[in-house]
């Protein structure tokens, strides 16, 4: 779907037209589909997203991008906490800071409920919807893979003009950054653009 449609007809129609696609058509890139819904997505919500105040927005990090050797400790509760003894470079420590010192009003790393059933974690939509629930935000940022997002968000119903996840309760402005891939343990994402993204007013 070229970029000279506007977003406002290109989001609504990669979003309805994805299901039945990927039936049609098995053999079809799904992750490059998702990165181009995502890239309509995040055009026709950003405006909106930047007139957000940091304090009613909210971060959504994945644990997949922890450093090697992290010593994390997981509260089915909070997700994935940095212990405060930890000095290892992580960038998911430089991010939830770089969050919170804006004024934003939470910063969570995302645990995998389908990895972790064991330590009572929810799985990782029931988390992040809980919490939107339970702040009340007005926007909300979420660094995911293609595979989750196309999974567990990428449905008709959850998306409008208004937001996203509006069925779940809650409308929220979302902007989406990407993940590199879809590996679970180990992940990687470019760190210039979702602190952009994190800063972005005006």
């Amino acid at each position: 779907m070229s970029n000279l449609i506007p977003s406002w007809l290109s989001l609504p129609l990669l979003v309805l037209l994805y299901r039945p696609l990927s039936r049609l058509l098995p053999g079809m890139d799904k992750d490059s589909y998702v990165r181009r819904t995502v890239a309509a997505g995040n055009r026709f919500y950003a405006r909106r997203f930047r007139k957000i105040p940091y304090s009613r927005r909210l971060l959504f990090l994945p644990y997949c991008l922890r450093a090697q050797g992290c010593p994390t400790e997981i509260d089915p509760r909070e997700g994935l906490t940095c212990p405060s003894h930890c000095l290892l470079p992580c960038p998911l420590r430089r991010l939830q800071s770089l969050a919170l010192e804006l004024g934003y009003q939470r910063a969570f790393i995302v645990v995998s409920g389908r990895l972790h059933r064991k330590e009572g974690v929810l799985r990782s939509r029931n988390f992040l919807v809980g919490q939107i629930e339970r702040y009340q935000p007005q926007g909300v940022i979420g660094c995911l893979c293609t595979r989750d997002l196309r999974e567990k968000y990428l449905k008709p119903e959850t998306i409008s003009y208004s937001g996203t996840l509006g069925r779940e309760g809650v409308t929220v402005i979302p902007q989406v950054c990407l993940l590199e891939n879809s590996n679970c343990r180990q992940s990687a994402v470019n760190l210039q653009r979702l602190e952009e993204m994190i800063r972005s007013k005006g």
